[in-house]
């Protein structure tokens, strides 16, 4: 089975929502940025806290109750606090859920609602901290582990983060050492940025190997092999994965 997990981290509107909105549908987004509203496509809301996950077919109703549609290629979960995170995660270890794609959006805005359930209103102790290290890396690690479930293995992790420059290099933006380990997590690290197209019009691209300044890899080398080099025009996951599912039907060979 295709697999991929990924971390793609960027400046605040760059298009990392719009990207991780590429990822195979049914497609679950954890969303503690309020993004996800501005993204294509059709869409339902889930409670994560009091009701099961939605089934493809059955409408739901939107945040503001009015009916949803009957079928949908998005559900999305707004995470105001870490509670509906851990709440949301339970149904998707269980294995009892329809999504074939998983999105957190973003770990950055993540860690601070955990923050804010450790330590409440006061200033995180350094015990704080090292607590919201071992659950964050934990519940990072369990997330990509379910393109391995045993039930209901998934297509596709999406975890975003926003940027930010430090001790040399623009890399996703989590206090801790969490920036140092979760790059290890995924199987490709990308930048998101945006640059002008000949015609004057913004184009997004995705860098997805350590050159300059910027935390990225390809571990699969498949995606990059497919795309002719490191630097991806208006990059696409379906693609992407596509690309994976070329390489190992040829090894297969």
């Amino acid at each position: 089975m295709r697999t991929l997990s990924a971390l793609i981290h960027g400046e605040p509107g760059v298009g990392k929502s719009w990207l991780a909105n590429t990822a195979p549908a049914y497609r679950l987004v954890l969303d503690a940025e309020g993004g996800s509203r501005f993204t294509p496509g059709v869409k339902t809301y889930w409670n994560a806290l009091t009701e099961p996950p939605p089934v493809p077919g059955i409408g739901r109703s939107s945040p503001l109750g009015e009916l949803g549609p009957l079928d949908w290629h998005t559900c999305i979960v707004h995470v105001r606090d870490y509670a509906t995170m851990e709440s949301a995660c339970d149904w998707l270890f269980s294995g009892q859920h329809p999504f074939r794609s998983v999105v957190v959006d973003s770990i950055t805005e993540l860690q601070k609602r955990l923050v804010d359930q450790v330590s409440g209103i006061s200033q995180p102790t350094q015990q704080d901290w090292g607590e919201v290290l071992r659950r964050m890396e934990d519940k990072v690690r369990k997330i990509r582990d379910l393109l391995f479930h045993a039930q209901r293995p998934l297509e596709c992790v999406i975890i975003i983060a926003l940027t930010h420059y430090r001790d040399g290099k623009f890399r996703p933006f989590v206090k801790g050492q969490l920036e140092l380990s979760m790059p290890g997590f995924v199987d490709i690290v990308g930048y998101l940025y945006l640059e002008l197209g000949p015609d004057g019009i913004p184009q997004r691209k995705l860098l997805i190997a350590p050159l300059g300044d910027f935390d990225a890899k390809d571990r699969t080398d498949a995606v990059t092999r497919a795309n002719g080099g490191p630097i991806i025009t208006e990059p696409n996951l379906e693609t992407m994965l596509q690309s994976i599912d070329v390489a190992t039907s040829q090894e297969a060979l």
